[in-house]
């Protein structure tokens, strides 16, 4: 059975001053999924993110959110149907773990009103819910890579929506938080979230994508399922490095052929 589009870019080209980035883009994400992006550095993949979160405007095609095209969206409706997770990074101001996820509450209220104790239950459940509750009181300044990471998701949860952007959220966390980030994605689609997410990873690909799409000068050259698309060919093609695909304990894995 098809699953319903929440996300379809059709015929997306976007340029900056000095280069073409994307060149007739086309693709849906549909609910339910986890979609892994894949692509070298300069492909053009934190382009179409930010394409999608209307925070740059495409100069051809559409993107349309829920059937509607995403320019009728204000930021703040954006944000009522999609939880954007950045890379982990710092912030101005040492905010607390649990005033750091009560900001995901931001388009639930009015401009200038306060968290009320709702909004602070709502944060509560969602730092259970990633099993960081005991990080709560903590600085947010003070956590490790994989702590932010992990507090940013909870933020996300907050928001009430369904629907994860992420951008490398694996970029520069240690393999057991990469490990423990990608399990809780598992998870979490388990329980009805959608999630399309970037990643210079195959091997993140593989485990645990419903399908990937791959991008390589600015367009895109494979989509499908995870073992159909990463193929030794492909590894080769984008990445100009041999490759082997391999299966073990019914999982595949990518292994480099490093002299």
């Amino acid at each position: 059975m098809e699953l319903n589009p929440i996300l379809t870019v059709s015929d997306l080209s976007f340029s900056y001053p000095t280069r073409k980035v994307l060149n007739n883009i086309n693709f849906s994400l549909r609910k339910g999924e986890v979609v892994s992006l894949l692509g070298p550095n300069g492909c053009g993949k934190s382009t179409l993110i930010r394409l999608m979160l209307r925070l740059l405007r495409p100069h051809g095609g559409e993107i349309w959110l829920n059937n509607r095209s995403i320019e009728r969206y204000s930021h703040r409706e954006i944000a009522s149907h999609i939880a954007y997770i950045p890379q982990y990074h710092n912030v101005p101001f040492n905010y607390t773990v649990l005033e750091m996820v009560m900001m995901g509450r931001v388009s639930k209220l009015g401009f200038f009103a306060a968290p009320s104790h709702s909004d602070r239950t709502i944060a509560r459940e969602a730092l259970e819910r990633i099993g960081i509750e005991s990080l709560s009181d903590r600085p947010f300044g003070q956590l490790s890579g994989g702590q932010k990471q992990m507090v940013l998701l909870a933020r996300a949860l907050t928001q009430e929506v369904d629907t994860f952007i992420m951008d490398e959220p694996v970029s520069g966390l240690d393999y057991g938080n990469q490990i423990r980030l990608l399990e809780l994605i598992n998870q979490l689609k388990t329980q009805g979230y959608t999630f399309l997410k970037t990643t210079h990873y195959p091997d993140h690909a593989l485990m645990v994508s419903d399908r990937v799409v791959v991008m390589n000068g600015g367009k895109i050259i494979s989509d499908g399922k995870p073992d159909a698309v990463i193929t030794d060919a492909m590894i080769d093609e984008v990445y100009g490095i041999k490759a082997e695909i391999i299966t073990h304990k019914h999982r595949s894995w990518c292994i480099p052929d490093f002299h």
